[in-house]
């Protein structure tokens, strides 16, 4: 839902946020009501709709694995996606058949999750990670309590999740609405300005926000109005170690090993000429001499980073990008407000403010309100049926939660070209 409200635009959200904020009140009341009242009929009904909810979410998840795999070996999100449909079907049924396994399904769901989330943050110990490992820990004690307390749970378990996630969804669209109130007056919509400050404030994690991004966004100078299309060129890290691409995940989308046995992590930028080029590192592109080092980097603290002014500079010493993505329909006033704010700091850190992140945040600030054709519930339902929005949705989640990397950041724009340019 984020991903499609950032391309309908704030022009357009605002002129529907009345609906918006009946749609998170109805929200938030269901999810009070199914909690606390969890044997009404009504439950029964939602209970049977959020299942089939997750049935098509599990879905999702397992076409984006198979999409992102190449034809290789399925991913994780393809066993998660599994367990999803499993769960959906079983909640569907609920108590009819499955009463006694929704715990037991439930906790191997959250089990799954927090394992994953605690492995991830030890290894990678991206920004907050230490958050991610109590949350991981967190979802591993509770899914064993309902493992052991299973008969005790099979009454509450399903209620309190589902209440709990609907009130959570209501709380969360409640306050979108009432932020697009303030940073977007009855005839700002179109402002670059004001529509930067709401993607800031609404699509960018807080902590980052304040820590690189204080600065206030300020109008772009005026240029010439002849503008090229907006490129997203990458290099991948089997490209730049000049091997064959693996299915293997760490490979696909972290580091790859080339013949000499180095490693090579890969590179990002955006290129809009004929004033705009990011490509944000920290001066040295080349590989690295161990698996050791990645990970020492891969937890490293901030160091000094430059900006490369041009794609013929960033060429002379590296090799041609892997993919080059093409866009045709952005906005060019909102990526060069985006970029007056972002290049004000120039720190880089490995895990949180990459290459890859500075690509992903120029064209989300680009692309925003690129499906603003007036005909919003049509073009929202449009956008919620379309495969390829939930591949970006579901790329842009883990890579938020992680960490953004070149292979992530290539299917990401893949998958928004086809959404906003077909």
């Amino acid at each position: 839902m984020n991903l499609a409200m950032l391309l309908l635009g704030p022009g357009n959200l605002r002129r529907i946020r009345w609906y918006v904020i009946a749609l998170g009140t109805l929200f938030s009341v269901c999810g009070i009501f199914i909690v606390i009242d969890a044997s009404d009929t009504v439950t029964l009904i939602s209970l049977e709709a959020f299942g089939w909810v997750m049935v098509v979410m599990g879905l999702a998840k397992i076409a984006f694995s198979v999409l992102a795999s190449g034809g290789g070996m399925p991913s994780f999100f393809a066993f998660q996606g599994i367990v999803f449909v499993i769960l959906g079907i079983a909640i569907a049924d609920f108590p009819n058949h499955s009463g006694n396994a929704i715990p037991w399904l439930f906790g191997l769901a959250l089990l799954l999750n927090g394992l994953y989330q605690a492995l991830s943050a030890l290894v990678i110990r991206y920004p907050n990670w230490k958050w991610f490992l109590a949350s991981g820990a967190g979802h591993i004690l509770f899914g064993g309590i309902l493992f052991f307390r299973w008969k005790q749970a099979s009454v509450w378990v399903v209620p309190l999740f589902l209440g709990g996630g609907l009130l959570l969804l209501g709380l969360t669209t409640l306050r979108m609405a009432l932020r697009l109130g303030q940073y977007l007056g009855a005839r700002e919509g179109d402002d670059p300005v004001m529509a930067l400050r709401y993607f800031l404030d609404s699509h960018v994690a807080g902590r980052f926000r304040k820590r690189y991004l204080a600065a206030d966004p300020v109008a772009p100078a005026d240029v010439n109005p002849v503008r090229s299309d907006l490129l997203v060129h990458v290099w991948t890290p089997s490209a730049v170690a000049m091997v064959s691409q693996s299915a293997n995940p760490v490979s696909r989308y972290v580091a790859t090993q080339n013949i000499e046995g180095k490693y090579t992590v890969g590179h990002s930028a955006l290129e809009m000429n004929p004033d705009i080029y990011i490509s944000h590192c920290d001066g040295d592109p080349t590989a690295f001499e161990s698996g050791d080092e990645v990970w020492k980097t891969l937890r490293s603290k901030e160091v000094p980073g430059v900006f490369l002014e041009s794609f013929e500079e960033e060429i002379k010493t590296y090799i041609l990008p892997s993919a080059t993505i093409r866009f045709r329909n952005f906005n060019e006033g909102q990526l060069r407000t985006f970029w007056g704010v972002y290049r004000q700091v120039t720190d880089y850190n490995f895990t949180n403010r990459n290459c890859s992140v500075a690509v992903a945040l120029a064209l989300e600030a680009a692309l925003m309100g690129s499906l603003d054709t007036g005909r919003r519930f049509r073009t929202l339902l449009s956008l919620l049926t379309n495969k390829d929005l939930w591949v970006a949705h579901f790329i842009r989640w883990k890579a938020r939660e992680m960490v953004w990397t070149p292979g992530m950041m290539l299917e990401y724009a893949l998958a928004l070209q086809r959404v906003v340019e077909e």
